[in-house]
């Protein structure tokens, strides 16, 4: 009864299947020829239908309080925030013709697909990039797949972003390619909500960094993703840099006695970061990271970097937003909009 029922919604509201989009876990999934309505249950969704130009076609989305989100895009404070607890059926009920969720993904995909929806995983499947070529690949094949299910418009819009993307990459990475091993700035990414939280290999802030000539202090940890370090491995690795994120404060490493002898606090290079649309660890935005990090540890190296016209450029070709010279210096010095730097979540 339950797929008869389906059949006639099916029927009534029109859609066509399209069934060729290969989604980030390599299956192929039927989704709709014509996309209006998209449920975004994984946090770098909404980010990226933004830069496509189909935010509009936002029902629901994952909570986050990314500063700059509903700045550039205030049309973001009524779409409905997903709790705790997805309500698959509402999403039927909604019509949505495509969900893009990462988390749980087995369990979520046999719902969805027991609700005759179109469910796409929409983030690389941890532990299966093990070089920092390999991340760049898949970063770039998100875009491209969530251009694939929206059509239009999108495809060339995500095109545009690659070149964008190839041609940073090269500009960096040339750069500091002639840097040994053994010359390169030791950096600690500090994740938060705390100092001893942060982010391992295979993760956007450990590839980026690396490209950027960065010998990152977790490279022979064995865990992926979010994860903790102790004191005693801080104090042993000693880095020469600490870039906090996710709009955590500095304070958590400079207030804190024991960092004091570390070579970054005694030198003065602890670096806020900068966070966007969505933070800088994740996202479409991570390219900026990338050269954030190679203008912070070898600014000799690029002098001719202006960050603030590279952001300003991101976010006009990309959000169709033009950030004022004082958004850009705000953004560029980790702060939000009213000039704060926090993180109310603690995500």
């Amino acid at each position: 009864m339950r797929r008869l029922w389906l059949s006639s919604v099916l029927l009534i509201s029109g859609l066509a299947w399209a069934g060729d989009v290969v989604d980030m876990a390599g299956r192929t999934v039927a989704v709709p020829d014509r996309i209006e309505r998209v449920a975004c249950l994984e946090v770098l969704c909404f980010q990226k239908m933004l830069m496509l130009g189909a935010a509009d076609k936002v029902t629901e989305m994952t909570m986050t309080n990314a500063p700059w989100m509903v700045t550039v895009y205030p049309a973001v404070a009524s779409i409905a925030k997903i709790p705790v607890e997805v309500n698959f059926e509402d999403l039927l009920a909604q019509r949505v013709d495509a969900v893009f969720y990462a988390y749980s993904a087995q369990k979520t995909g046999a719902k969805l697909a027991s609700l005759g929806l179109a469910g796409l995983v929409s983030q690389p499947e941890a532990g299966n990039v093990a070089t920092a070529e390999g991340y760049i690949g898949e970063y770039k094949r998100a875009v491209r797949m969530f251009a694939k299910v929206l059509g239009g418009d999108a495809v060339a819009r995500a095109e545009e972003w690659c070149v964008w993307v190839d041609r940073r990459l090269q500009m960096v990475t040339s750069r500091v390619a002639d840097i040994p091993s053994s010359r390169r700035t030791r950096v600690y990414y500090l994740r938060g909500p705390d100092a001893l939280t942060t982010q391992g290999p295979g993760s956007a802030t450990y590839w980026f960094s690396t490209l950027a000539g960065a010998d990152m202090v977790i490279r022979d940890q064995s865990w992926q993703g979010k994860g903790p370090v102790s004191m005693e491995d801080m104090l042993r690795w000693n880095p020469d840099v600490i870039l906090v994120g996710r709009h955590y404060s500095a304070d958590l490493v400079l207030r804190d006695t024991r960092w004091a002898g570390i070579s970054a606090v005694r030198s003065g290079r602890v670096y806020p970061t900068p966070e966007g649309v969505f933070y800088w660890d994740g996202g479409v935005e991570s390219i900026l990271l990338l050269e954030f990090v190679a203008k912070r540890l070898y600014p000799e190296r690029f002098t001719d970097l202006d960050l603030a016209a590279e952001l300003k450029d991101f976010y006009r070709r990309f959000y169709g937003y033009a950030l004022s010279d004082s958004q850009a210096a705000l953004l560029l010095d980790g702060r939000a909009p009213n000039g704060s730097r926090s993180n109310s979540m603690n995500n």
